[in-house]
């Protein structure tokens, strides 16, 4: 049997306050269409089964457009059983109406569905059962047991962390996490390992990277892979544009540097290493020079100047005594001397400050 596994899809979220409104509009319909994606291709697959680990909604109270089109996404599909579990974001769940096909779960108990020789279960985290939901996890050691929950594994308890050492010896073959936002996986002991699937799309630059679900094959043990499935990916890509001596130096290091990169990617470029004095660029004149090659892009000027302060021996301005009064200061580090400097001199030019 083939099962999928997804989570932290965050429908009706807010974007990347980087992004104008146009784009985080878009972003918004793309979360949308990228679930409705995903049960596509479960059902082309011969997916029977969806594991929603937790946080489907940005909120407890969706929009009711957002709330609707995942519902009736839900009622199309009747040949695959939708097993949601509520996270941290989606707590308090939002929809009472029953659906043959849409399988939950509560706070009070484990609840556990049967297929066959796979049974899943799974609990809703509170601060009331944070700590005594380990001792109500019994399980069939004869069957291939997965469970879902909604948390972070950590050595200590709480309502989104999982003490995964209390969790061992208990029969589970694959733990179904959420909360995470990336990929990643682990293992509980010698029969079981747990995984989170990430989220679908990243929302925002702290949402870097492949994003997308697992696909698990349950047969007599249980494989899984990674399928990577956004519609576009976001990433943070460092440039180092030491040596370049002008404005079209710099965005030729950039371009160099981001052209094995798709068009429909998001892109934040920081600028790293040192820089003349004399060169004048703002981050938005890159932005402007290369905005046309992608979805989105962002450009975070993160370059130190190349000071010599001997250069300055002579020079009478408020610069020169800047620079040589922090160069003698023998209370700081010439790592920290040269950061001084460069804001020093970023705020006497006018310059913002991050």
């Amino acid at each position: 049997m083939k099962i999928l596994h997804a989570a932290d899809i965050h429908l009706g979220s807010k974007i990347e306050s980087k992004f104008p409104k146009t784009i985080s509009d878009k972003r918004k319909k793309e979360l949308l269409s990228t679930f409705d994606r995903m049960v596509e291709y479960a059902v082309d697959n011969g997916i029977k089964i969806v594991l929603l680990s937790g946080d489907v909604f940005d909120s407890d109270k969706p929009t009711v457009k957002v709330k609707e089109y995942f519902y009736k996404v839900i009622k199309d599909n009747p040949d695959i059983d939708f097993l949601y579990l509520n996270g941290n974001h989606d707590k308090a769940g939002s929809y009472v109406e029953e659906i043959d096909n849409l399988k939950t779960f509560n706070k009070e108990s484990v609840t556990t569905y049967n297929y066959g020789d796979i049974d899943i279960s799974g609990i809703e985290l509170t601060s009331t059962n944070a700590s005594s939901f380990y001792s109500k996890i019994i399980l069939d050691s004869k069957k291939t047991n997965i469970v879902m929950l909604h948390g972070e594994v950590s050595n200590t308890v709480g309502t989104d962390k999982i003490k995964i050492d209390n969790l061992k010896n208990k029969g589970i073959d694959y733990l179904a996490l959420g909360h995470i936002h990336s990929f990643g996986e682990g293992k509980i002991d010698e029969r079981g390992i747990y995984v989170y699937p990430g989220c679908l799309e990243g929302r925002g630059f702290d949402e870097f990277g492949e994003k997308g679900f697992v696909v698990l094959d349950v047969t007599d043990k249980i494989s899984y892979e990674f399928v990577p499935f956004a519609c576009r990916y976001i990433y943070n890509v460092d440039v180092d544009v030491f040596g370049a001596k002008d404005l079209h130096d710099i965005v030729q290091k950039v371009k160099d540097e981001v052209k094995s990169f798709d068009k429909k990617d998001i892109l934040r470029i920081t600028l790293k290493g040192e820089l003349p004095a004399d060169i004048e660029f703002e981050e938005d004149d890159i932005k402007s020079l290369l905005e046309a090659n992608f979805f989105f892009i962002d450009v975070k000027n993160e370059t130190s100047l190349e000071i010599k302060v001997e250069d300055y021996d002579s020079d009478n301005s408020l610069i020169g005594e800047f620079i040589r009064g922090t160069a003698s200061n023998s209370e700081y580090t010439d790592e920290q001397k040269q950061k001084i400097i460069n804001l020093g001199l970023r705020v006497i030019n006018g310059k913002e400050i991050d």
